[in-house]
């Protein structure tokens, strides 16, 4: 199973499931409110958006802020989330979470897809439909190759623009480097770790300066 996120005139892949406050007319998917923002929330935004040109030169203080404030709700609901999360994990279909902006637009499903998806099932994670990916390179060292898992990581990273390169050297640990800046050798499960980290804007940054800090000393 594979979580992607859309919006409704968009692409879809494997079963629909709409996390707005309110379907579009004749929706005929699934309507999972348990990631859809509250309507004072929803009231709130169209509020302070009142005033901009267009809807792309929405404030960046005002998403600041639509971001806490649904950080919090997400907060309060921490444990139906991990219901959904756990059900996930056995689901066999692939999962497309809609909305109504576009893809580039600021919109709550991204933050879902930060927050909630890439937080607890990374492995799972397929990214924004229609957003370009650059060219995934890999490196291996004889004739050993990938776990899947490794593997389904190092694509993420490369989909979230983070184009790392993953050595597997012959003991079975792997030398990792992203733009040519050496991160390290790691287990399996270092790897695992590192490039879980490297999807998470919270961790990136607080991740690569640790790793630099590291492997220079």
């Amino acid at each position: 199973m594979t979580v992607y996120t859309s919006y409704y005139a968009g692409e879809v892949k494997g079963e629909a499931v709409s996390i707005s406050l309110y379907p579009p007319p004749n929706w005929k998917g699934k309507h999972l409110p348990l990631f859809a923002p509250t309507p004072e929330l929803l009231s709130w935004w169209k509020s302070s958006a009142k005033d901009a040109i267009s809807y792309a030169g929405r404030n960046a203080i005002a998403q600041e802020q639509y971001k806490q404030k649904f950080r919090e709700i997400l907060d309060s609901r921490l444990t139906l989330i991990q219901l959904w999360v756990g059900k996930q994990k056995d689901n066999p279909e692939d999962t497309t979470l809609c909305c109504f902006e576009k893809t580039g637009d600021f919109c709550h499903r991204h933050q879902i897809s930060e927050e909630v998806v890439q937080k607890y099932l990374p492995e799972l994670w397929g990214g924004e439909i229609g957003i370009s990916r650059p060219q995934l390179t890999l490196v291996q060292g004889g004739k050993t190759t990938y776990p899947t898992q490794v593997l389904s990581l190092i694509e993420k990273c490369h989909s979230s623009g983070y184009p790392v390169v993953c050595y597997r050297l012959s003991c079975g640990y792997y030398q990792v480097s992203l733009h040519s800046e050496d991160l390290g050798v790691w287990s399996e499960l270092g790897v695992l770790g590192v490039l879980s980290g490297l999807q998470h804007e919270f961790y990136r940054e607080r991740l690569l300066r640790s790793l630099a800090a590291s492997v220079s000393g």
